[in-house]
């Protein structure tokens, strides 16, 4: 398998990017059930530190998968989808990065506002940019939540429609981000 994109497939680096934010967001959803209903403590603050490490790494993960498609730019859009089904898919990527720009950045505002600082894995802190601000911090925990309904249901769609390409059009769509699967 090739490390870069080809002109038909996803390459390695792009599905490992791909498949990897999927298993994080995964993580950070059930990181988040587990510590709404714990009480405060050591264990709902070793989850909240766990759910804030990882939400840096998402961010991280974004800015590779960006940075990796100027590197190796996205296969071209498969030739059996029609000029809507194209568009509708453009929509559907854009969107999801703006999400999973928003999601990290979100948190972070969230945490900061209300004077709670953000330390990774335990290795370094990040800056405090924001302040305290009890409205800044209401708004911020708004917008993570509205932030996360619409990945949902965005990662939802973008599911449901590699499964329709696999199973009803019987395309190439979603196996050029499988591994081992085949281009055509």
């Amino acid at each position: 398998m090739n490390l870069r994109n080809t002109e038909d497939r996803y390459g390695a680096v792009a599905q490992l990017l791909h498949w990897g934010m999927l298993i994080l967001f995964i993580a950070l959803y059930l990181i988040a059930e587990s510590m709404e209903d714990l009480p405060k403590g050591p264990d709902k603050f070793e989850l909240i530190g766990l759910h804030k490490s990882l939400g840096v790494t998402a961010l991280l993960l974004v800015l590779a998968r960006v940075g990796w498609r100027f590197v190796s730019p996205a296969p071209a859009t498969a030739a059996d989808l029609s000029p809507l089904q194209q568009r509708m898919a453009g929509i559907l990527h854009i969107l999801l990065y703006i999400c999973m720009f928003a999601m990290p950045i979100t948190g972070y505002v969230m945490s900061m506002a209300g004077g709670h600082p953000i330390e990774v894995f335990g290795l370094f802190s990040l800056p405090d940019l924001v302040g305290e601000s009890h409205d800044l911090k209401e708004f911020a925990e708004e917008a993570h939540e509205i932030t996360w309904v619409a990945i949902m249901v965005l990662v939802g769609l973008h599911a449901a429609a590699a499964l329709f390409h696999h199973f009803v059009a019987r395309d190439s769509v979603l196996r050029r981000m499988l591994p081992g699967g085949a281009s055509a």
